[in-house]
């Protein structure tokens, strides 16, 4: 029997799973790691550091499932996007990875903004607005305030990109992890030439293109010593953490929705085309690891981390951390009524995505009363990411695609009372996986497409969906939410020339 390693590069953790070849998990790892904040607005991790926990992983993972290097056929890596890496001639980091979440380069977005327009960065990219979480506005920082590491870098990377580097020796890149990056047209499947020779940066200082599931080589000696992997292993091209979390749910037909509360709040829908660009409907529309589909991706920047920063801030009396502290603020949050008695919260901690697009926004509890307690913020917090979820469900909706069930997965769908509230504040049926490392499974099958264990990608992720627990929505609890979800959309759009006015 062959077996599959997927691996999750995340924002907040690596994770990595061995899988039998009929999809089943032998084993699952997790390392977390915590990121850096230097300054207000910056958020950064070792380069190094990436690889360091890898190695760690894979050799610990090897052990707890008990199967042979030599018996692992592929690997292939799920991954953040945006998250930017400088390589020197020899392919050394020259400064902490800029993560994806860091909005230092503000001001190098407006004018990318204004000198591109948001309709053409649509059509090339996708995404329908311009913002510091993308690549080239964090390449444009760093040849305006550390010229010395722009010159020097010879290769600018993603995290998968540096991964795929470290373990075959070769630099490569894929075109859905790309999109989001602002360097690549997602149409015309070829590098963006006018914001390449804007940023001042040719083609030889960026990775080879290829597609998701792309055979790149196999694991060095050097890299098999360090992580305890075979030599034999054939590493693929992935694609990004949402994307792969869809391929590996086998949701990958056009018209199904799903959902990932991780880190981030992620929304996908697969579509046949590419949505045209609407000035009044932002939405972002990606290519898919499946070649000639798109996926409507629509994140809001902080979801489970609004969890974990509140158990770990608030929680520390109880000396409650990880999966205990998440079981105690769960069991806390049911002890309230729906709806919090009132209290509402903005869950932007890192500023805001879609649909507000505000790297200015700011998190906010709203409605405390001298009757609030730690239960009612256990709560809320569960409750605005629902308010969330349901804010980008009507957009789908708004395209002329109805939603009957969404398809959840990520840390946020272990959490029943999670799923209860969503399918209550959104009135849809919200049915789990009993594939919890939907993502690792994702890179899994593109890498046994890439060895050539199967034809396709539709065909690697047939049969691998085992539905899991099924919430239906209480008709009992939709008055409450809808006034509260009316309470959010008020207290953004009052609290908006305040971000603006007082922000850090």
């Amino acid at each position: 029997m062959a077996y599959l390693l997927g691996i999750d590069a995340g924002t907040t953790s690596l994770k990595a799973a061995i899988f039998r070849e009929d999809g089943t998990l032998a084993a699952s790892d997790v390392e977390d790691y915590v990121l850096l904040t230097p300054e207000a607005n910056q958020v950064e991790f070792p380069a190094e550091g990436y690889w360091e926990h890898l190695c760690r992983l894979t050799k610990r993972l090897l052990r707890e499932a008990g199967t042979a290097p030599e018996e692992i056929l592929s690997l292939a890596i799920s991954s953040q996007g945006e998250t930017l890496i400088c390589l020197d001639e020899e392919g050394k980091p020259l400064r902490p990875a800029i993560v994806w979440l860091d909005n230092r380069s503000g001001q190098e977005a407006a004018e990318m903004e204004a000198r591109f327009g948001l309709e053409d960065i649509y059509q090339r990219t996708g995404q329908p607005e311009c913002v510091s979480t993308w690549t080239a506005t964090k390449i444009a920082w760093l040849r305006r305030n550390e010229p010395q590491v722009y010159e020097k870098t010879a290769k600018f990377l993603l995290l998968e990109d540096y991964l795929l580097y470290r373990l075959t020796g070769k630099y490569v890149c894929e075109e859905n992890l790309l999109a989001s990056s602002l360097l690549y047209d997602i149409n015309r499947r070829c590098w963006w030439k006018e914001m390449l020779e804007y940023l001042g940066i040719g083609e030889e200082r960026l990775p080879q293109v290829l597609p998701c599931g792309t055979l790149v080589g196999r694991v060095t000696k050097q890299a098999a010593e360090e992580t305890g992997l075979s030599e034999k292993i054939l590493a693929a091209t992935g694609a990004m953490d949402q994307t792969c979390g869809i391929v590996g749910t086998g949701r990958i037909a056009p018209g199904e929705v799903t959902e990932t509360t991780g880190s981030c709040l992620a929304v996908c829908a697969n579509v046949e085309q590419f949505i045209p660009y609407s000035r009044e409907r932002r939405i972002t529309c990606q290519n898919h690891a499946v070649p000639g589909r798109y996926v409507v991706l629509l994140w809001s920047q902080t979801a489970g981390m609004v969890l974990k920063w509140y158990v770990k801030e608030f929680y520390q009396e109880d000396k409650a951390e990880g999966a205990e502290g998440f079981a105690m603020a769960d069991k806390e949050a049911a002890m309230v009524n729906p709806g919090c008695d009132g209290l509402v919260m903005l869950p932007h901690l890192s500023g805001a995505s879609n649909p507000e697009y505000n790297s200015k926004a700011k998190g906010v509890f709203y409605g405390v009363t001298l009757k609030t307690g730690r239960p009612h913020f256990s709560r809320a917090i569960l409750e605005s990411v629902a308010f969330m979820l349901r804010r980008n469900l009507e957009q789908i909706e708004e395209l002329g695609q109805p939603v009957h069930v969404i398809y959840s997965m990520g840390g946020g769908s272990k959490s029943p009372i999670w799923n209860q509230i969503k399918a209550d504040v959104t009135g849809k049926m919200v049915e789990t996986l009993n594939t919890r490392d939907s993502a690792c499974l994702g890179a899994a099958v593109l890498g046994a497409v890439a060895a050539g264990l199967y034809p396709d990608v539709d065909s690697a992720a047939a049969g691998l969906v085992r539905p899991g627990e099924r919430f239906a929505p209480c008709p009992q609890n939709r008055a409450v939410y809808d006034q509260n979800y009316k309470n959010y959309l008020d207290l953004y759009d009052a609290l908006e020339p305040l971000f603006a006015r007082y922000s850090l």
